[in-house]
């Protein structure tokens, strides 16, 4: 039987690191912002973060990041994830390689099972002013 996660939340960081002996991740450089010097921008690396519960069962997801005003989906991953105990906390790290914003504004980046949403945030994206 597959059962879906619900994630206990969602975040935008620069890495995610495990540590060796615990396997804690710590979040390194969390943020909801980011600039980048032109639009379209070049490709843009961050890690999405996701702790997830209540799953059963190999689950695939999809991590997307979707413009708000235009709703043009900039970037698609599937992630498979396989889940033992529903009571288990997986966190969950996706890397991020070569996502393009095309244009300023707000992002969404959403992790979903079978076209339902089950977390989100949002992400602005701004032009880096010059020093």
């Amino acid at each position: 039987m597959i059962q879906p996660p619900k994630a206990l939340g969602l975040f935008l960081c620069d890495q995610v690191i495990f540590d060796r002996d615990t396997q804690k991740p710590c979040l390194i450089g969390c943020f909801a912002g980011m600039a980048v010097n032109d639009f379209p921008s070049a490709p843009q690396r961050f890690d999405v973060f996701a702790a997830l519960t209540d799953g059963l069962g190999p689950v695939t997801m999809d991590l997307t990041v979707t413009h708000l005003d235009t709703e043009e989906q900039v970037y698609t991953r599937i992630v498979t994830v396989a889940f033992s105990d529903p009571l288990r906390v997986i966190n969950l790290r996706c890397r991020v390689g070569e996502c393009f914003f095309p244009y300023p504004g707000s992002y969404m980046v959403a992790l979903s099972v079978a076209d339902t949403e089950i977390a989100h945030c949002r992400l602005r994206v701004y032009l880096r002013e010059s020093s």
